[in-house]
């Protein structure tokens, strides 16, 4: 008897726990330049981590306690509200956040032509960059995101022809059980342009690179190292490096370093004009 008092105890405590579960509202973070999660209903309160823009959070419960801020002029106004998400449970202003699922654009404001990447994760929340007066800029990419296989929409084009193109930077080290033969640094190396897949006649998609792009990439990097892996490490040692078929094979490490997007924009009297966007990897 005393077992089975056991075993329906822990039975209610479980479906207690999925009824709580199944009773967390799904909110998504409004704030582009993101939301601080906080320990308490307080904005002096410990900071917990600051939540990205358009992340999924579970609403848990309100609180009751009103707040309002001045933002850019105008009055957000809203509540506390207890919120779960995959690594802690704290409060956020729900002024900032909203039912509805919400793509992680970043918006481009160039000559001519506005420009939005969609559903880019970004480590510093920054979702607007101007290039009317620099020829370049960098997104810091989040670790759980990647530059690849995404969609770049161009609006209000007042162009008479937008092409983009996009390379990428590899760092490349090589070692051996003899230490004479270790690389004494990363060598970087950018591979050629390459035109993005056009969708439709105002939508590109980045490319994503495969296994098979790494391969080819130690084949180039081997290349390039040639005469000083040679006289480091001996050509047999040389010879078996370009037979890898896998990059997580000893000798090499290979880390990705950078991804780059080429805007050439040519105006209607066929002046030209080139805009770089460097998409900064994350190392783990």
């Amino acid at each position: 008897m005393q077992n089975l008092k056991q075993i329906l105890a822990i039975v209610l405590v479980f479906n207690l726990a999925i009824l709580n579960a199944q009773e967390q509202e799904e909110a998504h973070v409004a704030a582009e330049s993101g939301l601080s999660l906080r320990e308490q209903p307080d904005i002096s309160a410990k900071m917990l981590s600051k939540l990205s823009y358009g992340e999924a959070i579970g609403v848990i419960e309100k609180t009751d306690k009103k707040l309002v801020i001045l933002d850019s002029g105008k009055k957000v106004s809203g509540e506390w509200v207890k919120v779960e998400t995959r690594n802690h449970i704290g409060y956020v202003f729900n002024g900032y956040l909203s039912p509805n699922k919400i793509a992680r654009t970043i918006r481009l404001k160039l000559n001519n032509l506005n420009v939005e990447i969609k559903n880019l994760a970004t480590s510093d929340y920054k979702r607007s960059h101007s290039l009317k007066e620099v020829d370049s800029t960098t997104i810091n990419v989040d670790i759980s995101d990647k530059p690849e296989g995404k969609n770049i929409v161009l609006l209000d084009n007042d162009y008479k022809q937008v092409s983009l193109f996009q390379r990428y930077e590899n760092s490349f080290t090589f070692m051996s059980s003899d230490s004479n033969c270790n690389s004494s640094e990363w060598k970087q190396f950018n591979t050629e342009w390459k035109p993005l897949k056009q969708l439709k006649s105002n939508t590109f998609e980045t490319l994503t690179y495969t296994e098979n792009d790494w391969v080819n990439f130690v084949k180039t990097a081997t290349k390039a190292i040639k005469d000083d892996a040679a006289n480091k490490c001996g050509k047999d040692w040389l010879d078996y490096v370009k037979t890898i078929k896998n990059i997580k094979d000893y000798p090499v490490s290979i880390s990705k370093e950078r991804v780059f997007i080429k805007f050439i924009l040519t105006d209607f009297e066929d002046n030209i004009t080139e805009k770089i966007i460097e998409f900064e990897m994350p190392q783990s």
